[in-house]
This record gives structure tokens, C-alpha cells and sequence, in this order.
């Protein structure tokens, strides 16, 4: 026999409260069982559209509960679905139960993140990096404190994630953890992806991030001009390894390759084809992406220069990482740069002034850089003024002679 299984929303007229909205009201039948819940949700009486079950309003109010209200819709048949395969038996009650999750012990936002974290571990050296996995542990970290601060327990349940709650953890981490705004972002980051996951999952129905709008750092040039780069390929240096890392720091200017991977380049990644030109290739291992850079002639001079030095088939024996951070300030310094001098600043070079400005496709940079989207790219690339100077030139010659004004 087959079931008769269909829900709606409508609106409870009888219960309109001072601030003149209705509570929406929604209804699960199957085979003549009948579940009835509240969904949390209100709207204006004449806005509603019974037919359709939705608000007519295009307010943000009613853009919000119109959207939520398609996630519930979702999160019901997706219930029904799975009791269907799990069981075979299945009635109104038990849907509305399952998207609200009553009768089970709720799923805790801490218990999730754990979980999300236990598996960015696993996958450490696959499709994470380690930096990655410290930083969700980090996340971790001060949420759990933010918790038992605020509301004195260990954890709280996931169905009780409200927008008041992001808006608290924000200012939590700014003012009592005294974060900067970019690390104040990247731990709202982690949370916005564990409510999506838990989405996913079912576990939740609404989004509290709705209408959330996170502040934005205050973008900074990571990257260096012509002539900041030609100061440090140039400057006098006396002590053999500060002239090793700055070498270093040269050869990612110019193949974009990030710290790891210059320390993990091998041998056999350095190819040649039968135009005699050589290519990098090698997998990222921030996100085992493939990166595939053409080899410029001060790279093949670096890599002529320290020839035989790598160890176990490597191409260059690199410092550690905090030695490389050491050193490259010493070289800000001796060259008198403002900018704070860091490794990863180089990748930013390479985008903007070795790449973009010398009008190499943003498709073919995305590929050398090894990007999974293009997006990512489009962070690291800046366009410098004397690029756009450059460009209106090029069309003012061109266009030159093809406009004129009347009586000119």
C-alpha cells in the first residue's frame, strides 16, 4: 500500500502577539496520523500565503523565515526517507521526533568538533596539513573555554546554537582572548563549517548564521614591488646561512612555491621537456593539489648554486622553519624595508608583481600556485598601480584615433 505521507506550514491567527505577527505552525500526515509542532518561526498574518505556504514579504524577516522554513521542509522528507530504509515502519509522530530530536541524547557542539578534528588528523599528510589540525585544535580550544566562561558547562547542545551565541563568541574572542580580527575570523570560520556540517548531518534544522555579517581585517599589501624584491636579491651579506635563506626566499619569489614545499622539492619533480625548458611538478602538501611551475633563469641559477647540498634526493637542505623567520627579518632589516618581511609574503609576490603585472593569465597562476578555486587565487593576487598605469596606457594608444568629439 502505498503512503500517504505530506506536510505543510500555516499560520495560527488565534495566538497573534503584540508585535502583530502569528506563530507558523507546521503539520506532518501519514496514512492518517497527524503530528502537529511549532517551528519557532513568525510572520505578518497578511503576508502569509496559504496556498503556498510561505510569506509574501521580501524583508530580510521574511526572506529569513521563508528560508528556514525551506530547510525544515528538507529536514522532514530527509527523515522520512531514511526512517523508511532503516525501518520500514514509520508514522507522523516519529518524523516530527527525529527532525527535532526528541527521544535521544541531543548531539553537543563540542562532541561534533572533536569529531571533526579527530578526522582532520587521520587525514594529516593526505589532504591536510598539520598546521591545519593544530588550528582546529587551537578552535577547540578556546570554544571550550568560551563555553564554561559564559555558560558555566562542559558543553552545550548543537540545537541550542543561536545567532546571539556567534554574536558573543566574536566579541569574546576580541575582547577577552584580545584576538586580532583576522584570527577572530578564522575561528568563526571553523564554527560556520561545523554548522554546516551539522546541517548536513540533520542534526540541526535552522542556520544561525543567517544574516550574520563577520568584520573584516584590513587587507595589507603582502607583497613586494620590483624594487623591494631587487633590494634583497642584491644587499651585501656576510653570513653564509642568512645568504641561503634569502636565497630561499628568491627562489619562492619566482616559483611561488610555499616554505614546505621548497624544504620537500625532490630531483626527479624538476622536469625538462623536448624544448630543453624545465618545469617544476609536485603535489602541494597543504592540499595535495597539483602545481606545476616553469622554471625562470634565477631559480636555475639557485638550484645550480647549492647543487649537491640536498639530502636523500632532495634539492636544497633547508633550515627549519623558525630559523627562516629569524633570518628573513635580519634581511628586512639590512635592506631598510617597512613591510614586515615573512616567507609567506613571497607567494604573494610571485601573484602579484612576477605573475599579474607581467599579464600572465589569473587562470595559468591559479595552476603554478596549485589553487583548488580560483578564488583563492584572486586573495593572493593584487593589482598594483603601476599595472593599471601601464594597461590605460596600452588603451589609450589603442583607442587613440577611434573616438572623436563633435566639432573636434
Amino acid at each position: 500500500m502505498r503512503s500517504t505521507f505530506k506536510h505543510l506550514f500555516y499560520i495560527n491567527r488565534n495566538k497573534t502577539k503584540k508585535n502583530g505577527l502569528c506563530p507558523i505552525m507546521g503539520r506532518i500526515t501519514l496514512d492518517g496520523s497527524i503530528a502537529q509542532f511549532s517551528t519557532g518561526l513568525e510572520t505578518a498574518p497578511e503576508l502569509w500565503d496559504a496556498k503556498a505556504g510561505e510569506s509574501k514579504g521580501k524583508t530580510l524577516h521574511e526572506l529569513k523565515v521563508n528560508r528556514e522554513l525551506k530547510e525544515l521542509s528538507k529536514a522532514i522528507e530527509t527523515h522520512y526517507a531514511r526512517i523508511v530504509e532503516k525501518d520500514g515502519y514509520v508514522t507522523a509522530e516519529r518524523i516530527k521526533n527525529a527532525v527535532f530530536g526528541i527521544g535521544k541524547e541531543p548531539t553537543t557542539l563540542l562532541k561534533e568538533l572533536e569529531e571533526v578534528t579527530s578526522e582532520i588528523q587521520k587525514s594529516v599528510g593526505i589532504n591536510h596539513a598539520v598546521a591545519t589540525y593544530k588550528s582546529y585544535v587551537n578552535a577547540y580550544f578556546n570554544l571550550s573555554r568560551f563555553i564554561k566562561e559564559k555558560f558555566g558547562k562542559e558543553d552545550i547542545p548543537f540545537n541550542q546554537l543561536e545567532y546571539s551565541f556567534i554574536e558573543d563568541y566574536d566579541l569574546y574572542l576580541k575582547t577577552e582572548q584580545h584576538m586580532a580580527t583576522g584570527s577572530v575570523l578564522q575561528h568563526i570560520i571553523f564554527l560556520r563549517k561545523l554548522v554546516k556540517r551539522a546541517m548536513n548531518k540533520g542534526i540541526i534544522t535552522r542556520n544561525p548564521f543567517f544574516g550574520y555579517v563577520p568584520d573584516q581585517p584590513k587587507g595589507k599589501h603582502k607583497w613586494l614591488s620590483g624594487e623591494e624584491i631587487e633590494k634583497i636579491m642584491t644587499v651585501h651579506i656576510d653570513k653564509p646561512s642568512v645568504d641561503f635563506v634569502r636565497d630561499m626566499f628568491i627562489f619562492g619569489t619566482f616559483t611561488g612555491l610555499a616554505y614546505i614545499d621548497i624544504k620537500n622539492l625532490r630531483k626527479e619533480q624538476i622536469l625538462s621537456d623536448s624544448a630543453g625548458n624545465q618545469w617544476i611538478s609536485i603535489r602541494r602538501q597543504k592540499t595535495n593539489t597539483e602545481s606545476i611551475v616553469p622554471l625562470l633563469d634565477i631559480p636555475k641559477e639557485i638550484i645550480r648554486k647549492y647543487e649537491g647540498t640536498g639530502e636523500g634526493g632532495k634539492v636544497f637542505k633547508m633550515l627549519c622553519a623558525n630559523v627562516v623567520c629569524s633570518y628573513i627579518k635580519k634581511i628586512g632589516t639590512l635592506c631598510k624595508l617597512e613591510k614586515k618581511l615573512t616567507f609567506h609574503c613571497f607567494r604573494h609576490s610571485f601573484s602579484t608583481t612576477v605573475c599579474l603585472s607581467q599579464d600572465v593569465p589569473i587562470e595559468t597562476l591559479s595552476q603554478m600556485l596549485g589553487h583548488r578555486n580560483i578564488k583563492t587565487t584572486q586573495i593572493y593576487a593584487e593589482i598594483t598601480g603601476a599595472k593599471i598605469e601601464e594597461d590605460m596606457k596600452r588603451l589609450s594608444e589603442k583607442m587613440k584615433d577611434d573616438y572623436k568629439l563633435a566639432g573636434g
